[in-house]
């Protein structure tokens, strides 16, 4: 790689990155999700382009507090983090407890002291210097970026220039991603909600805010979701209207009165 030191072709790097954080594809990837693939290239040119860098990868605090790796460009970064979940110690530890922004650096773990197990483990698996970058808004589930290098003193000031570049793409794949996400669910829920409001209004003649009010009681009584009792109204409809009834020779789906008949 070339080390130009305007860093010019870093502009080249991160624009190819950025396309694939906006590019939406139909159908899944091989690993199952469009976005895994995205943040395996991610880090992948992060590895690649990051002057010292050997590995990278991503950390996310779970729900129930422990490690999950997220697109390791390698296994041994996998085994990390699961050590430090275990231990309660590390880098990856401190980055994800710091909040957005932090950098958590270590020069070099042979001499590195505060966290004395996981710096015996991370030489054992042959690394020798970290830095991990905070990447979660205040909203969202801790993440941090990780690049590893297997050498001490491995990432001076030209690198970690890159380095967070690099990571403030990996918070727009991760966080804005995550927001998609949460937009398709709420579209969902309403489209769900609605149906469920559109049956009882047909069913009981009812006005919108009526059925919605008849909704928000069927819920609060059986101490179910909104969400779950509406998916349960609007399933159990399409499940009777598979009982199709013969009239005239032609096939006839029950409507929602049918449905809710007897």
């Amino acid at each position: 790689m070339s080390e130009r030191g305007d860093l010019s072709w870093l502009q080249d790097v991160l624009a190819a990155t950025a396309e694939e954080l906006v590019r939406r594809r139909s159908g899944t990837t091989p690993d199952g999700s469009e976005a895994e693939q995205t943040l395996h290239r991610l880090t992948g040119a992060a590895a690649q382009h990051v002057p010292g860098a050997s590995y990278a990868g991503l950390t996310v605090r779970t729900p129930e507090g422990g490690l999950s790796s997220r697109a390791p460009s390698d296994r041994a970064i996998v085994d990390l983090d699961r050590a430090q979940a275990e231990l309660g110690e590390g880098p990856c530890v401190d980055a994800l407890g710091a909040g957005s922004g932090s950098v958590t650096v270590v020069d070099d773990f042979a001499a590195e002291d505060r966290w004395p197990r996981f710096a015996r483990l991370a030489q054992e698996a042959g690394i020798g210097a970290l830095i991990s970058f905070a990447l979660a808004p205040q909203d969202a589930e801790p993440g941090a970026l990780n690049l590893y290098a297997r050498t001490g003193t491995a990432f001076d000031a030209t690198a970690r220039t890159v380095a967070a570049a690099f990571a403030t793409q990996a918070s727009v794949a991760m966080y804005g991603a995550r927001r998609v996400e949460q937009l398709t669910h709420a579209i969902t829920t309403r489209d769900v909600i609605g149906q469920a409001k559109g049956i009882l209004m047909e069913r009981f003649s009812l006005d919108e805010h009526q059925a919605f009010d008849l909704l928000v009681r069927s819920s609060q009584d059986t101490n179910i979701k909104l969400l779950d009792v509406s998916r349960w109204l609007t399933d159990e409809v399409a499940r009777r209207a598979g009982r199709h009834e013969e009239v005239g020779g032609e096939a006839r789906p029950p409507t929602a009165s049918d449905s809710f008949a007897g």
